[in-house]
């Protein structure tokens, strides 16, 4: 495979617009309708170039043997080595919603409630509700942060709480601190609830305080941590997330619910990207740059958003989230969907590329401006 098909790997990879990370210029940007699509929190930078050269030195007559897959083996030992776990720790899947998923259904029935916040991630609600498990939906507190006193009340005779940490949609974070507390005291009061802590972002906070909770899921019975690699890592179209737990809860979530198959080519992707800490580090400045632009241009405005530590920020425009989608999308800027119950006031922007952004920017200003001038006028 020449330089030239390995460049265009990480469009298909990351998203499917842009090139090499932080290679403006590598090479055109493939037709997208002429649409900016920052509407569901992909990397728009797609994988490190290491990733993308562990993908063609994979593609050989080898991936004709696939019963099982090379390389998954070895994605589960490296998962397990970073975190000091054993592989009976680690479970993988093609993506962390099959987890996700997977968690609900494991520890969630109608007896067994869902604890989840509003607005939060939305799979574990939705596998709830198809299995007729009722759902305690805890609304975020007044600096969009999760409750976790809410919440921490609310798990007492849960079969499984939900807790997104960094929050999509909403940016927000919680410190190590808090969250062991939340986790102890949640162990404490309801021993039997599960605690699932999604850290699909964790790798774009800017708070040195912000750690994994892995260290309490080697500890204690019925907690879990799951990651993606759908975002820092720049590969959603290629389908990776794990789970991290004692042995005998991720045992429990991989017999509830079938996690896929992770194929040959995105393990190997996988472990180049775990072995690849300085993009991860590039990656999260380069976010954190255009996150500030953003945040930034919103404020001249008059709009404002939390600090955000994922690669999205949630707006209040006080105005409902529809009519700003709606209004972008005719100038060919598509945003997020609603985030009920801030779907009349907030939007969810994810954040692409500088260029994209400073595109968009243009549009946000034309359709806020037009529309606050014509409130004005009535």
């Amino acid at each position: 495979m020449g330089s030239a098909g390995l460049l265009s790997t990480s469009f298909i990879i990351g998203r499917g617009r842009e090139a090499m990370a932080f290679e403006a210029g590598a090479m055109q940007a493939p037709d997208d309708g002429g649409f900016i699509r920052i509407s569901s929190n992909e990397n728009a930078r797609g994988p490190g170039r290491k990733t993308i050269e562990a993908l063609g030195n994979t593609i050989s007559p080898r991936v004709g043997r696939g019963y099982p897959p090379d390389n998954t083996g070895d994605l589960v030992a490296t998962i397990a080595d970073i975190y000091g776990v054993g592989r009976d720790h680690v479970i993988v899947g093609t993506g962390s919603g099959a987890i996700l998923e997977a968690g609900t259904r494991a520890f969630c029935s109608t007896e067994k409630p869902l604890v989840t916040a509003a607005p939060t991630y939305g799979t574990p609600d939705q596998a709830a509700r198809r299995i007729g498990a009722p759902v305690r939906m805890i609304r975020v507190d007044r600096s969009l942060g999760l409750d976790i006193d809410a919440m921490a009340e609310a798990a007492k005779g849960a079969g499984m709480i939900f807790f997104c940490n960094p929050n999509n949609p909403t940016g927000t974070v919680h410190n190590a601190a808090a969250m062991e507390k939340f986790i102890r005291r949640v162990k404490q009061s309801s021993p039997e609830t599960r605690i699932l802590i999604d850290e699909a972002y964790i790798d774009y906070t800017h708070d040195g305080a912000v750690k994994t909770a892995v260290p309490l899921a080697k500890e204690l019975t019925g907690v879990f941590v799951t990651r993606s690699f759908s975002k820092a890592h720049g590969m959603a179209g290629l389908r990776l997330g794990y789970a991290i737990g004692q042995p005998e809860t991720v045992k429990a979530i991989s017999s509830a619910w079938s996690l896929g198959s992770v194929n040959t080519l995105t393990a190997a992707a996988g472990i180049a990207s775990l072995r690849d800490p300085k993009h991860i580090e590039e990656e999260r400045a380069e976010n954190a740059r255009v996150r500030d632009f953003t945040l930034q241009a919103f404020k001249s405005l008059g709009y404002e958003a939390p600090d955000c530590h994922t690669n999205c920020i949630f707006v209040d425009l006080k105005r409902p989230a529809s009519q700003f989608r709606e209004a972008c999308a005719a100038l060919k800027v598509s945003v997020g969907r609603d985030f009920p119950p801030f779907e009349k006031t907030h939007s969810r922007i994810t954040l692409g590329t500088m260029d994209e952004m400073r595109q968009a920017v243009q549009v946000f200003k034309r359709v806020l401006t037009t529309s606050s001038t014509g409130a004005a006028a009535l």
